[in-house]
């Protein structure tokens, strides 16, 4: 690995006016020593090259899931280029290190550059859903809270956009009349994005507003009206969802397909079962199979939800019963 790990090193640092054709697999899981000896190489590199590794390694990352790039990309965040700043923001996205937190809070707040604030405001978005799920600190939950709060009035229209849609997993109370007024604008994006949020908040309060959008003319809107009717497992979009398989858009066509399975109910099921006998597309019969298999989850948590009401419900009836045979027996043991 050592050997491997100093021959990237000297290709990289030959000056050349492509990236090498090298294996920068070698740059994942690094240790302290390694990352060192990178960070000295990385400041005498021209920035156009910093940008072809950075982005190499999301794509290697997100084609090779055993790869582990994280300690480049926590290196790369304070790049003096900011697109480099801004491809090691987006290749950290399935970090849930609470010691991220406050690198992309001080990206969000103080970064220069709108696109790398915009970056760090989606990022933090999942981490304010590890703090809904008690996954994060309750202190760290509010410092990002904050930060996003603050951010939906920035200057520039796509960090606003972005903190929006990651205030989506917040329960504050604030958020819920954010993601109204973006929705009553006249702008697309800024409704798209409160569609966005609605279906992140786990909240069926926004359903009259995803069901009416499941019938705009925007193919932008029915896209993520389609996405959030399934986020929110909306029963009442069931017929609109078996419509928007027939969509012309290919994005709307997919996207109904995989909220039918997270809708669940038998009637979703039949539809998607006969829709996998008639495809002959291999693409899109796996896209059924997952959604059937998403089905089956979905199905399968009511059930056990349903088993755990009936379950509490027979705890409760038998101790009534014991309850009551006590009584008798304390009735008949009084004296006459």
């Amino acid at each position: 690995m050592s050997s491997s790990f100093d021959q990237l090193l000297d290709a990289l640092g030959q000056p050349s006016p492509v990236l090498p054709k090298v294996d920068l697999n070698f740059l994942s899981d690094l240790d302290g020593a390694q990352v060192e000896r990178l960070k000295k190489l990385w400041t005498r590199l021209d920035p156009i090259r910093r940008r072809e590794i950075v982005g190499e390694l999301g794509r290697l990352a997100q084609e090779h899931i055993e790869l582990n790039f994280e300690r480049v990309d926590r290196m790369a965040l304070s790049d003096p280029d900011s697109e480099v700043r801004r491809l090691a923001i987006d290749n950290l996205w399935e970090s849930e290190d609470p010691g991220l937190v406050p690198a992309l809070d001080r990206a969000l707040t103080a970064d220069s550059e709108p696109s790398v604030r915009a970056a760090a405001a989606a990022a933090l978005g999942a981490f304010v859903y590890l703090g809904e799920v008690d996954r994060l600190p309750a202190e760290d939950l509010a410092e990002v809270e904050r930060a996003l709060l603050h951010a939906v009035q920035d200057e520039d229209e796509i960090v606003r956009l972005r903190s929006l849609e990651s205030l989506g997993y917040s329960s504050r109370p604030e958020v819920p009349s954010l993601i109204g007024d973006a929705y009553r604008s006249s702008d697309e994006s800024r409704r798209r994005s409160s569609l966005l949020a609605m279906a992140r908040s786990a909240d069926d309060a926004w359903k009259t507003e995803v069901l009416a959008e499941l019938r705009s003319p925007s193919p932008v809107l029915r896209l993520e009206a389609t996405k959030a009717a399934g986020e929110l497992e909306l029963q009442e979009s069931i017929q609109e969802l078996i419509d928007l398989v027939e969509d012309g858009d290919q994005g709307i066509h997919r996207a109904a397909i995989c909220s039918l399975g997270q809708v669940g109910g038998k009637r979703p099921g039949e539809f998607l079962s006969r829709l996998l006998e008639a495809t002959e597309d291999g693409d899109e019969a796996g896209l059924i199979e997952d959604a059937l298999d998403q089905l089956a989850f979905v199905e399968g948590t009511r059930d056990l939800t349903l088993l755990d009401v009936d379950e509490d419900d027979e705890e409760t009836a038998y101790e009534d019963e014991i309850e009551s045979e006590d009584e008798i027996e304390t009735e008949d043991e009084e004296p006459s």
